[in-house]
């Protein structure tokens, strides 16, 4: 009798558990593409509002908004591929990258729930990937990124040095032809490797599972 009540009572538990994965890896999507357009955004504010004398002013622009997205698309890829490691090392520094402006801080939250996830999966034994090459791919993509956007914050453009009497300022919001192109060149190359490490490899699976 208690077996015909608890037998299938206990068939139904996994599908509300199911059901609340699949939520989650939904948000965590949504989470990554909203970086994702908000780097965008990024670019358009900032080639708005920077100077028309610059010659590069759209250069400096793209490469500001750049490394929001492309780590916003690396934490995507990551919940998506089953590497939660890649998901936590690529929202850490968005964390504190969002903390940049008044426009960037309501984003916060947002790369908080990625990287909780991401350690959450960790945590849980969800990274289907392991081996030297995942630990590379999970902190060589994102550090490459955050220096990029470093350059692009503590750069120093010795034209606009100027003295004070009781301070000394050599940093301006001046980003150099350089400074860009480093930038540019990270997200590049982080887009490329990621997309042939994970994209290509599922495909590569997925042909030799038919065969």
């Amino acid at each position: 009798m208690d077996g015909d009540v608890h037998g299938p009572a206990a068939a139904r538990d996994p599908e509300p558990a199911t059901r609340e994965s699949t939520w989650l890896q939904r948000l965590e999507e949504v989470a990554g593409l909203i970086f994702v357009l908000a780097g965008l955004g990024l670019v358009i504010i900032h080639y708005l509002g920077g100077s028309e004398r610059l010659p590069n002013a759209e250069l400096g622009a793209l490469a500001f908004g750049a490394p929001y997205s492309t780590l916003g698309l690396l934490a995507m890829l990551g919940g998506r591929s089953g590497r939660p490691a890649l998901m936590a090392t690529s929202s850490m520094p968005l964390m504190f990258m969002c903390m940049v402006s008044w426009v960037t801080i309501l984003l916060v939250p947002i790369a908080v729930f990625l990287f909780v996830r991401g350690a959450i999966g960790l945590g849980a034994g969800r990274q289907r990937h392991l081996g030297w090459e995942e630990l590379c791919l999970s902190s060589v993509l994102p550090a490459a990124l955050v220096l990029a956007f470093g350059c692009l914050l503590f750069h120093q453009d010795p034209v606009s040095w100027r003295s004070g009497e009781h301070s000394f300022a050599s940093t301006s919001d001046h980003v150099t032809v350089f400074e860009s192109a480093l930038s540019l060149g990270a997200v590049v190359l982080s887009v490329a490797v990621s997309v042939f490490w994970i994209v290509l490899e599922r495909d590569r699976k997925r042909s030799s599972n038919q065969v």
